[in-house]
């Protein structure tokens, strides 16, 4: 049954406020950026930029050290997602598709790792980071990084995996392939929702990251961009439109990047739910 003109009204009136909802802290941070900050801290409240400045911009520019944490923040979090990929595909692969003795017990270990506070893995990754050579590199990020968001990673493609019948390799083994080859050529076509839903959680999982970057690095050669936010923070204040401007720059790559693959991630995240 089609639904009243009244039940369509309140549909688009609740979409709207959750729509509002959601983009408001959006919303805030752009006027934040673009208005001075005794304006974005009066009270009551300034809804409504009345001096609008772009100076905090100019100051983020001028600077060409800024763009070396952009750079740091996107060289760890691709590398991230994609070390995440690389590592996860394969084994969630041979969970799904092969018996082994005591698998469920591998499975609920791995997802164990998830579990563990990042903070009592401090000094074990600050230890081995000086001992590998890796301190306030990028890699030692991208390894760090990677220990976290791998487990989920590997339980996100076999549930993925699972959902696509294993008598598609079978009819390609069948017809003379490998399995590597029914592999690469079925089976990683159809789990491409899968993946970049997989790559798109370990980058954001990275992008974010700051007790590992604050610990593993040290001034600005591998820190990213959480490190730099923080930086406006001191004792003497807060420099709010410097922080807000930097976030609306590197906000911007980020959505442009996710409105295109969005589709992708929607469908990954439902597929692997359902067999």
């Amino acid at each position: 049954m089609l639904p009243s003109n009244r039940e369509r009204i309140a549909l688009i009136v609740c979409v709207v406020i959750v729509t509002f909802v959601t983009l408001f802290p959006v919303i805030w941070m752009i006027f934040a950026a673009i208005r001075p900050t005794a304006e974005t801290l009066a009270f009551p409240p300034v809804w409504i930029p009345r001096e609008i400045t772009f100076q905090a911009f100019a100051d983020l520019f001028a600077n060409p050290g800024e763009l070396k944490y952009f750079a740091n923040s996107y060289i760890i979090a691709l590398a991230t997602a994609g070390l995440t990929i690389l590592l996860a595909a394969p084994c969630a692969y041979g969970f799904s598709r092969f018996r082994i003795r005591g698998s469920t017990a591998l499975l609920l270990g791995i997802l164990a790792l998830q579990m563990l506070p990042t903070v009592a893995l401090i000094l074990p990754f600050f230890s081995m980071a000086r001992a590998l050579g890796i301190y306030n590199t990028h890699l030692g990020l991208v390894l760090a990084d990677t220990a976290f968001t791998l487990p989920i990673g590997i339980w996100l493609l076999k549930g993925f995996f699972d959902s696509i019948p294993s008598a598609l390799e079978e009819a390609a083994m069948i017809d003379g392939g490998t399995r590597l080859q029914a592999l690469l050529l079925i089976i990683v076509p159809l789990a491409l929702p899968g993946i970049v839903s997989t790559g798109v959680f370990a980058f954001l999982w990275s992008w974010n990251e700051f007790l590992f970057a604050l610990i593993l690095t040290s001034g600005d050669g591998a820190a990213p961009l959480t490190i730099r936010m923080s930086q406006f923070f001191t004792q003497y204040g807060r420099d709010w439109n410097g922080i807000m401007a930097l976030n609306v720059v590197a906000s911007i790559p980020l959505v442009v990047f996710f409105v295109f693959i969005q589709r992708w991630v929607v469908s990954g995240l439902t597929g692997g739910a359902v067999k």
